[in-house]
């Protein structure tokens, strides 16, 4: 399989996984859903590690890092599960996606000496933000009196996301050249687990899935475990730059999804807005 169809195949699974996300957490809670999906991570990625026969790298500066990575991503996905829940998708998902120009920002601070393309593409990314933010207000769920309020506290919860998915690729990019990529996810899974797990026992709520959604956490789980891993597969084809660029298009997939199963609205502003954060987030990734 190329460099292609493995990021389509890591797009299309982390962008259902997510829209899934917005079931399974309107029923039974944000944490205990990504707590589900986090456990099976960990089962597959270490039973992938054990497959592969990997070297385990015993760095601590690359284990601290893939711990830190665990924790951000525990964060950003328990608050990207939150935002779907409340929705709409298409306000959600785009925002979060358009963490990439955070991601640039923060390599600048540090002497980072962006190109024209790279400008090009913040510049892309923030517009597409930008509209997104401001066709919320004329969203039909913002309706009402306490429209605006329920606006602000939902855009709040997806640049929350948004900033904690900053985290997420700065701690990868620090990990995975030392530890490699299998052992940086699997290091992730395992202690995003344990973090996810002390927030629910802090919060004294039940580990208890209902039996019925236990199929469908399942099957988010599996789909969010197969986008990592066929990331990785594409990461480590003969062109990764082609993988990277495909797979980041997922959140494009969780918005498709949305306006076909749910029918939610979205208008020529949205698609125009999601178009250009999409056009950005994929240069960025086809140049890094």
């Amino acid at each position: 399989m190329n460099a292609a169809l493995w990021g389509l195949l890591s797009s299309a699974s982390l962008g259902a996984a997510d829209f899934m996300g917005r079931f399974s957490g309107r029923a039974i809670g944000a944490t205990l859903t990504y707590g589900a999906v986090l456990l099976v991570g960990a089962v597959v990625s270490t039973a992938c590690v054990v497959i592969s026969g990997i070297e385990i790298v015993a760095s601590p500066y690359g284990w601290a890092m893939a711990t830190l990575q665990g924790v951000s991503v525990s964060i950003m996905c328990i608050l990207l599960y939150a935002g779907l829940a409340r929705g709409p998708v298409a306000i959600v998902a785009p925002i979060v996606a358009a963490h990439p120009v955070f991601v640039l920002a923060v390599n600048v601070a540090f002497g980072l000496r962006p190109g024209a393309m790279e400008w090009t593409a913040m510049a892309a990314i923030l517009f597409g933000g930008l509209m997104i933010a401001r066709s919320a207000g004329t969203h039909p769920q913002f309706a009402g009196e306490t429209g605006a309020a329920e606006m602000r506290t939902t855009i709040l919860i997806a640049l929350g996301a948004c900033v904690a998915y900053v985290a997420v690729v700065l701690t990868s990019q620090a990990a995975a050249p030392v530890l490699g990529e299998l052992q940086t996810v699997w290091i992730s899974r395992c202690t995003g687990l344990i973090f996810v797990a002390l927030i629910l026992v802090a919060q004294r709520t039940s580990l208890t899935i209902p039996r019925p959604w236990l199929p469908f956490v399942g099957v988010q789980g599996l789909l969010d475990a197969l986008g990592y891993l066929t990331f990785l597969a594409g990461a480590t084809s003969a062109s990764p730059h082609v993988a990277m660029v495909v797979a980041s298009t997922f959140s494009v997939f969780t918005v498709f999804l949305a306006r076909i199963v749910l029918n939610e609205p979205i208008s020529a502003q949205q698609w125009i807005a999601i178009a250009s954060i999409s056009a950005g987030t994929t240069a960025l990734a086809g140049h890094h």
